[in-house]
């Protein structure tokens, strides 16, 4: 084992890349996670979106109505300007936009329904389901208000429009119960476990790249071939070091998330977690096996780099664990289903979205499968090309003219 022995100093050798490339890089996930707002696991506290409020009409209904949704919204400051309003709408400034005409009170008032009744005139953003939400909400309030005149109670308009307020702002008590024996993944773990494996990807590539670096130098393989080891014994020793490397990177990782994460963790199942870091690892080996692809390929440290970096970020791009795919379009998702990433980021999903589900254990375990035969499939590809320059040096080597001393 000399040769494995040899490959891990080659490793240890190097502390600028043991700290770019593994400390600090397995970093980048952590700062994308702890990035995200908590979402507050376990607690329920009501969507308060943001809503613009163009009163036209003054009247006691439409400040009613402005007040109403100053309860239940986050009201910002609009321009009653068809520019500001288009601009708003563009630049989504706010979820939902209500434009109160002008005599909307009276009319709501003496109308006695059906098509009589005045509209408000509303901008609804349909990005998210705030802005049909609070739309709702606003028919709901007139529709209260409606009843109320329908019903003769006694006031005048402002009195009305207080009424239908109170009527509405009556709560229920909201407990948050687990449907199961588990609770659910924080978001700031999900998305640190998925961004977490471009740090990886590149910090197993470039870390192989430096051993396959060493022993891929001219005098280093001359040296190896007047040895009584064979060339498959070489490679499977240098080999088992980078596994031994692609371990380091994954365990800090793993580690890294559980120490920075671990109190958004709370009543998450053990299995779950497990679970999650075991799709790491067997991604980790498809990593591993494109870094000693690479250096069999070539055996200049710079093109290694560089031809990490590159596909550390297509592949990370392409899988879908970046961005989501329902964002892209059907070719590319087609193409995302060609990568390692996309079943390692279908993997998590079936983990901490739907574990317990009926076939999602099926589904997730069918993903690591897939993933372990692109780490084989690559790993095949790479001894071949090894082996096959090894051969090329020997001939090489035997065919190269000496000179040969006659002694008289």
């Amino acid at each position: 084992m000399q040769v494995f022995k040899t490959a891990l100093r080659v490793f240890f050798r190097h502390p600028i890349y043991l700290v770019i490339y593994v400390l600090w890089l397995g970093c980048m996930g952590l700062f994308t996670g702890m990035s995200l707002a908590s979402a507050g696991q376990g607690t329920f506290a009501e969507e308060r979106p943001t809503v613009a409020v163009i009163d036209r009409d003054g009247s006691a209904l439409s400040q009613g109505i402005a007040d109403f949704l100053g309860d239940h919204s986050q009201l910002v400051s609009v321009a009653d300007s068809e520019r500001a309003l288009q601009d708003a709408t563009a630049q989504n400034q706010a979820a939902y936009i209500v434009i109160i005409p002008q005599g909307f009170g009276e009319g709501f008032a003496n109308a006695t329904g059906g098509s009589g009744t005045p509209m408000l005139d509303t901008v609804v953003s349909y990005e998210s389901y705030a802005g049909p939400m609070m739309d709702n909400l606003v028919n709901e309030y007139l529709a209260t208000v409606r009843t109320y005149l329908v019903a003769g109670v006694g006031g005048n308009q402002a009195d009305i429009a207080q009424r239908a307020a109170a009527a509405l702002a009556d709560s229920a008590e909201v407990t948050v119960q687990q449907a199961d024996e588990s609770a659910t993944v924080s978001h700031q773990y999900s998305t640190y476990m998925n961004f977490s494996v471009y740090p990886a990807m590149l910090a197993i590539i470039i870390c192989v790249a430096v051993v396959m670096s060493a022993f891929g130098r001219e005098e280093v393989r001359r040296r190896d071939f007047a040895s009584a080891a064979s060339s498959l014994s070489m490679n499977l020793q240098i080999a088992l070091a980078c596994a031994v490397i692609a371990v380091i990177v994954w365990a800090w990782i793993s580690a890294l998330g559980l120490i920075a994460f671990g109190s958004s963790l709370g009543g998450v199942s053990p299995r779950i977690i497990v679970a999650g870091i075991a799709s790491l690892f067997v991604f980790c080996l498809v990593a591993l096996a494109l870094g000693f692809l690479i250096g069999q390929l070539t055996g200049s440290e710079l093109v290694m780099n560089a031809a990490g970096n590159i596909v550390g970020l297509i592949l990370s791009f392409l899988g879908g664990t970046w961005i989501s795919l329902d964002l892209v379009g059907e070719p590319m998702a087609t193409i995302a289903k060609l990568t390692p990433t996309y079943y390692y980021s279908n993997a998590l999903s079936q983990a901490y979205g739907a574990y317990d589900a009926t076939g999602a254990g099926i589904t997730y375990a069918s993903d690591l499968g897939i993933i372990t035969l692109f780490a084989i499939a690559i790993f095949a590809v790479a001894l071949a090309i090894g082996r096959q320059k090894s051969r090329g040096a020997v001939r090489a080597y035997q065919h190269q003219p000496r000179e040969v001393q006659v002694e008289n």
